[in-house]
């Protein structure tokens, strides 16, 4: 060894009555040194082009007409099941493939008003989807996943059971979750 390096590790530092070897003093001093943490940025872009309507969406049953969002609106009657075996709008895969599309019932006001709920997709040839709840749920329920046939149309039948003590309204919402084309 360098006689530096002796002399270095043989220096001791005297504070109060207390002689420390220099040595043990840079090393406590290191463990309270913060160090330095180098960052990089990572970046994507995205790019959003309007399309009018998914290749699965609402069809309005009056005109013929896409759509992507649509209200519905029934009277429910205390302890009394109401059947709307084809409400106003149905859904619709009108392109050339099939596809997988989701669906759930992500919310509802007024909770008490409702007994049951079941929800059905359907046409003259196939149930794509069908749900019953026999208990008023927790939200959001889970996606549920159904594949609709190219270039068809589907029915949408709804089936709520009110409560006996049920007053006032309850609004519904669902979601349909399609591919993105």
């Amino acid at each position: 060894m360098s006689q530096q390096k002796v002399q270095f590790r043989n220096r001791k530092l005297k504070i109060g009555k207390l002689l420390i070897p220099l040595i043990l003093v840079v090393v406590l001093a290191s463990v309270g040194t913060a160090f330095a943490v180098a960052y990089v940025v990572l970046q994507w872009t995205t790019s959003a082009t309007v399309v009018a309507n998914p290749k699965v969406c609402f069809v309005n049953w009056t005109d013929g007409s896409k759509a992507n969002t649509f209200n519905y609106a029934v009277n429910i009657f205390p302890s009394i099941t109401t059947i709307d075996e084809n409400i106003t709008y149905g859904v619709w895969d009108w392109d050339t493939a099939s596809h997988t599309a989701y669906f759930r019932w992500s919310s509802l006001t007024t909770s008490t008003n409702i007994a049951s709920l079941n929800v059905t997709i359907y046409n003259s040839t196939a149930t794509i989807y069908t749900h019953e709840w026999t208990s008023v749920p927790s939200f959001p329920t889970a996606w549920e996943s159904f594949t609709t046939a190219a270039n068809t149309k589907y029915t949408i039948y709804l089936k709520i059971t009110a409560t006996s003590g049920a007053t006032g309204s309850s609004t519904f919402a669902f979601e349909l979750k399609v591919e993105n084309p």
